[in-house]
């Protein structure tokens, strides 16, 4: 056979017998349909797995018992489900893998690897893992973030809540809304659930500070209220966008409260008085023009005035407060229980009132008005003079225009029977001065007299008190003489007696 029949019988071989594929070893790779992903979103990832060789000739060994498992790395991602069981996978025959992921709400822009970790058996029945990585994609986009919560708004009030949130995403956000939606019926938005603040232009890395009004209930407790806020914009296609909830808490400040220490009083049955006490701010915040109410539900005890004003205070500062009193004469002397609340306006301009103190102060036994003694009440039988009395004011506050009035009875009389004292302060003590007559019929023994006086209060209520009894001591005349009244007759009739000589002697 000549060479050239060789070469043609060779060429023949070739054509005629196909070439042989070779096996290699088992390859893994993914391809996800659709990478993007939603930043602060839980969503399901869903990408295929395939056993395909490298070369497009070659045929990749079959891999048995496949089991998959998703890991987040160093992606911040993380990945909610476990492992995957894919079975037997052959050269080229893909397989769907889904599992759920939590993608935090600050993940920065761009292209993020998941690690995907695949173990199988090989043809030689040996246990082997390989790696792999899975795709993913977060568009550039606006991305918010509250930084800080303040509010003035106290348990049982109003005020503002401050909120400050940045755009942390690289992409600008146009015609931006800020909705707020509280959790709890304890907190509202001007008696609503929720409130929206118009925002605007939001450029990358700006913090806006968004104030809304807000109020607390009187129920609520000094705790964190859950907020949510979402942020309502156009991307920079002019897209409407939503951001994911954006949770913070309101801590609401406690309620206004006062204190009341060193509560005293001069009450007394039948008389006014004075209660005095001292009030301090225990609150947080300024406590403005304040005004302590006085309560009684007793129908005895009358205040004079159920309010005194004691002005702004700080926390911590305190001030004094006085009421003056009533108490009638059907009161009984012991302890008697008083209300006390303050009105004030807090940080608003809101008049709100705080809860009731309840304070026990002693009502006094009762006592005269006034103190009578005589200072000098002895006189002879047919004598007559001035009586002088000394009279004190036992009321707590000061009288005026104070006029007495004397009573007497045969064998005393009184030819002026009043007198006059313009003031007289608590426990002062003045002199009046009558004139008083004793009888010749008069016996050595001690009289009666009674005197009144009618006065003003210092509230400026005129009053008569009750009759004194004053102790006049009625005594003989020293020598055992005629009394005066016997003395002035005789001579009288010596008088009239001689005239009737004289005139028998004309």
């Amino acid at each position: 056979m000549s060479r050239r029949s060789i070469v043609v019988c060779f060429v023949v071989l070739l054509v005629a017998v196909p070439m042989a594929v070779s096996a290699v070893d088992i390859r893994f790779e993914t391809s996800v349909p659709e990478p993007n992903v939603q930043p602060g979103a839980s969503q399901e990832l869903t990408f295929q797995l395939t056993n395909d060789a490298y070369r497009a000739d070659d045929r990749a060994d079959t891999a048995r018992e496949v089991e998959v498992t998703v890991r987040g790395g160093d992606t911040n991602i993380s990945v909610q489900s476990g492992v995957r069981s894919l079975g037997t996978m052959r050269d080229g025959v893909p397989q769907t893998v889904s599992v759920q992921i939590q993608v935090p709400a600050d993940i920065p822009a761009g292209t993020h690897e998941l690690p995907v970790r695949v173990e199988y058996l090989d043809a030689d029945d040996d246990r082997e893992t390989k790696t792999v990585t899975v795709p993913v994609r977060v568009e550039e986009r606006a991305r918010f973030v509250v930084e800080d919560v303040d509010t003035t708004v106290p348990v049982g009030g109003s005020g503002t809540v401050t909120v400050n949130v940045t755009n942390e995403g690289e992409e600008a956000a146009s015609n931006a809304v800020l909705a707020f939606q509280s959790g709890n019926a304890d907190v509202t938005f001007s008696t609503s659930a929720t409130t929206r603040r118009f925002v605007g232009e939001w450029e990358p890395n700006e913090t806006k500070s968004v104030e809304v009004d807000a109020s607390v209930a009187n129920s609520a407790e000094t705790r964190e209220y859950a907020v949510d806020t979402t942020v309502e914009y156009e991307d920079t296609d002019g897209i409407a966008a939503t951001s994911q909830p954006l949770s913070f808490g309101l801590t609401p400040l406690s309620e206004q409260t006062f204190g009341v220490e060193g509560v005293e009083s001069t009450l007394r049955v039948g008389d006014d008085g004075t209660m005095t006490g001292t009030v301090t701010n225990t609150g947080e915040r300024t406590a403005r023009n304040v005004v302590v109410m006085l309560e009684t539900s007793n129908p005895n005890v009358s205040p004079l005035e159920t309010e005194a004003a004691v002005g702004d205070l700080e926390p911590g500062q305190s001030a004094e407060f006085a009421f003056d009193v009533s108490v009638s004469d059907s009161a009984e002397a012991g302890a008697r229980q008083f209300g006390l609340t303050m009105q004030y306006r807090d940080d608003e301009g809101t008049q709100r009132t705080s809860e009731s103190t309840d304070v026990r102060v002693e009502v006094g036994e009762e006592r005269d008005e006034f103190g009578v003694s005589p200072v000098d009440a002895s006189f002879e039988v047919g004598s007559g003079g001035e009586l002088v009395l000394e009279l004190t004011n036992n009321r707590e506050t000061a009288v005026s225009d104070v006029s007495a009035k004397l009573f007497a009875d045969a064998p005393l009389s009184s030819a002026d029977d009043e007198a006059f004292v313009p003031e007289l302060g608590p426990g002062e003590t003045a002199e009046v001065v009558f004139d008083l007559s004793v009888a010749g019929s008069a016996t050595d023994k001690t009289y009666p007299l009674s005197v009144d006086f009618q006065y003003e209060t210092a509230e400026g209520d005129t009053r008569i008190s009750d009759a004194y009894q004053v102790p006049v001591e009625v005594t003989e005349p020293e020598g055992g003489g005629l009394p005066l009244p016997v003395l002035g007759g005789v001579a009288a009739l010596l008088v009239l007696l001689g005239a009737g000589v004289y005139y028998r002697r004309r």
